[in-house]
């Protein structure tokens, strides 16, 4: 043994070894006589520890390494009386730390995985061979749908079939084989053909020059087969495509517009929206409308709501319809930016008041928060009374007139406003009037029309001098259909 030891209190630390390890103990006893002998318990411990901390090499070649212990204990004759010997616990740690150990890259041999499975089937016996009616169905469907051409020519068509069944040694016994249907459906469709308009000519007509005559009269505009009989819905139309491009139909909308609402109690302090809510909506660029509730636990009611989603600035109309759930939120099938009408959809009448609304905070179904609500039914009401709306990317809207007055339980003048907000502008008055409880009311035809764009928002807005008013105010008009 030829290695050198720098410590031996603590352990061994080896620092060049090339040799073989060797422990070697040596006890030898002769001659000894003794009494009794009383053997208290030994504990014997050999601890090995071995330390390797942060050795970095290359690829690592470790040679044979042999590791030899001997325990040699001679006993010469020894005559004792009966020993008693305790219990003996011998107790050896081997403890091996390795620190991080760094190599070169491994090479891992290839690994072949092999699997084979053999599937044998011989000397198969059967009895009679019974083999029920068998229907055999073929079918060939050819459909040609919006197809767009000029002169067809149809080539001649081969059709090709064939089935090869091969069947080899098979042997049975009387087979019996019962009725066979064999059915074969051939359907050839043609649907939507359209070939290029033909040119048949122009023929001569006296009367065309009567009806170039009437066009010119009236601006160039095309007669229509089908026309809405009112000059300022005509004018309405034929001012939209000449001021936006845009051609629009009231014909094809077929769609007319009546929104009315009523005021909360006013106050003198500014315009406010004519709505049940009171003060005035805030509107939002997002679809963020999502919640509804109730102030009485028993509704549970179906409620149709209409309103407008929003995307990249362009309002898309939706209907929807959700289930009340007392007090508690429901969340709506489609969130919106938008919001122009609620009403009771079910056979039960509503019991308490019903809001729609951004999530927030609520108390007995309420927003703690009322610029988070954006319409409402009133307590005793089964429709919400707002005479605010927004007209969706495919509308523009054509009012008709306008009607406002004061509630005969209040005593007050009150002004109006009709307001309009094109896409990325503000709020702007189109139109103003007046009612009081002494004066009367006010009902108004417009002619011409008040036109509000496509994506824009539209309101009515009061103001007046006298506290706790109550108004009314309706607005009427066409919805005309960008084509």
């Amino acid at each position: 043994m030829t290695s050198r030891i720098l410590q031996q209190d603590s352990g061994l630390i080896l620092t060049q070894a090339s040799e073989p390890i060797i422990n070697e103990d040596f006890i030898g006893a002769n001659g000894f006589s003794t009494g009794n002998p009383v053997l208290q318990t030994t504990a014997i411990t050999q601890d090995h520890v071995t330390n390797v901390i942060s050795i970095v090499t290359g690829q690592p070649v470790i040679s044979t390494t042999a590791i030899t212990q001997d325990h040699v204990i001679n006993l010469s004759p020894i005559v004792t009386g009966q020993p008693i010997v305790s219990p003996t616990a011998i107790t050896q740690d081997h403890v091996i730390n390795l620190s991080p150990i760094v190599t070169g890259q491994p090479i891992v041999s290839p690994t072949a995985i092999t699997q084979d499975q053999n599937l044998s089937s011989t000397n198969i016996t059967t009895g009679n061979v019974v083999v029920l009616p068998t229907a055999i169905t073929q079918d060939h469907n050819v459909q040609a749908s919006g197809i767009l051409t000029g002169n067809p020519v149809v080539s001649l068509a081969t059709l090709t079939e064939e089935e090869n069944f091969s069947v080899d040694s098979i042997l049975t016994g009387s087979p019996t084989v019962g009725s066979t249907s064999l059915t074969q459906v051939n359907n050839l469709l043609a649907e939507n053909i359209l070939t290029q308009r033909p040119d048949v000519g122009k023929p001569f007509d006296p009367n065309v020059v009567i009806t170039e005559e009437i066009d010119q009269m009236f601006g160039g505009w095309q007669k229509r087969t089908y026309e809405v009989p009112d000059g300022r819905l005509v004018q309405a139309e034929r001012e939209i495509q000449a001021s936006t491009g845009d051609l629009v139909s009231i014909d094809r909308k077929a769609k007319s517009l009546l929104k009315f609402g009523r005021s909360a109690q006013l106050s003198t302090s500014g315009l406010q929206t004519v709505w049940t809510v009171g003060g005035n909506e805030t509107y939002v660029s997002t679809n963020s409308i999502s919640r509804i509730s109730s102030s009485s636990a028993s509704d549970t009611e179906v409620v149709r709501i209409e309103g407008h989603t929003v995307l990249d600035g362009k309002f898309t109309f939706v209907v929807q319809s959700v289930t009340l759930s007392g007090q508690t939120k429901v969340t709506l099938d489609t969130a919106l930016a938008r919001v122009s009408r609620i009403s009771n959809g079910g056979g039960t009448e509503l019991v308490g008041r019903v809001v729609v609304y951004e999530d927030t905070t609520i108390s007995n179904g309420i927003p703690s928060d009322a610029t988070k609500i954006h319409i409402d039914i009133p307590l005793g009401f089964q429709q919400s009374l707002k005479s605010a709306t927004t007209f969706s990317n495919q509308d523009y809207y054509v009012m008709t007139g306008f009607y406002g007055s004061v509630s005969a339980k209040t005593s007050a003048a009150v002004d109006f406003y009709v307001e309009i907000r094109e896409p990325n502008g503000v709020f702007l008055p189109m139109a103003c009037f007046t009612a009081s409880s002494t004066g009367g009311n006010s009902d108004i035809s417009l002619d011409p029309a008040i036109i509000a764009p496509k994506n824009s928002d539209l309101r009515i807005r009061c103001d007046t001098q006298d506290n706790n008013a109550i108004v009314f105010g309706i607005f009427k008009g066409y919805l005309a259909k960008v084509l």
